[in-house]
Order: structure tokens, then sequence, then C-alpha cells
């Protein structure tokens, strides 16, 4: 449910992205404030269509995808948005939400990893990631 969420959203405004393949119970994805969707979309990347436009993309499924290239300077500018939104989520009490760059990427991507007995619904999902967007949105 989290994926097809992040997807929607992705569609919807290019706020989210997934940056690998989703696994059973660990998601890795971007978090793009409009600031950085501008840039990325100035230079001919928009993260409307990352990941989003493939319907078989599933968790769990090892489906060839394209992910979105973020440029190094993007990544760079990515890695400093992470820590000040990591840090803010955090101030305000809302989540602890860790971030690392892939093996193959130079980006900070945010990791969520869904295990353990809590009924993980809808609106939790949707909690997250309006509080990205609510506390990253100026960044």
């Amino acid at each position: 449910a989290f994926v097809e969420d992040l997807r929607r959203r992705g569609r919807a405004d290019g706020s989210f992205a997934l940056a690998c393949k989703p696994w059973l119970f660990n998601v890795n994805f971007f978090y793009f404030p409009p600031r950085i969707r501008r840039i990325l979309e100035a230079r001919g990347i928009a993260t409307t269509k990352a990941t989003h436009d493939n319907d078989m993309v599933n968790e769990g499924e090892a489906e060839n995808v394209d992910f979105i290239e973020i440029p190094d300077d993007i990544a760079q500018d990515l890695a400093n948005v992470s820590v000040l939104l990591k840090l803010r989520l955090h101030e305000a009490g809302e989540m602890i939400i860790p971030y690392q760059p892939l093996n193959n990427q130079k980006a900070d991507c945010f990791r969520l990893v869904l295990a353990g007995k809590k009924d993980f619904g809808i609106n939790d999902i949707r909690h997250i990631l309006d509080a990205m967007d609510k506390y990253g949105n100026d960044l």
C-alpha cells in the first residue's frame, strides 16, 4: 500500500519517486521539494514520470525499471535536504526516518521499513508522506 500511495503522489506532483525496486518490507524513495523539482524539470528530468508509468513494479517484484538519474550537484543538494528534513521531522516529534545513498547512487534516499505486528494502514502511509511534504516543502 505504501508503494502505491507513493507512486500516486509522484504521478500527481513529482514530490516522491522510488529510488530502487521495493522489497517486501523495505521501500527506498526520494523526496523532492518544489525547488529541486523545478531544477530537475529545467534540466529535462521529469520527476512525475520517474518509476510511475510501469504498473508492473510492485513490492517484492524484480522488474527492470528505469529509475530517475540524479545529477551529482543535485545529489549533493538532496543530501542537505535529507539532513534538514530528518531533523525537522524528529524535532517536531513526527518520526525518525533514516536516509542513505544506495550502492549505485550518490543521492540520499529515505528508507522505510514496514515490519512488525503493527497494523500499518493507508492513513499511516498518508501521514508519513504528508508530514515529509509539510516539513520539507521549503527546502
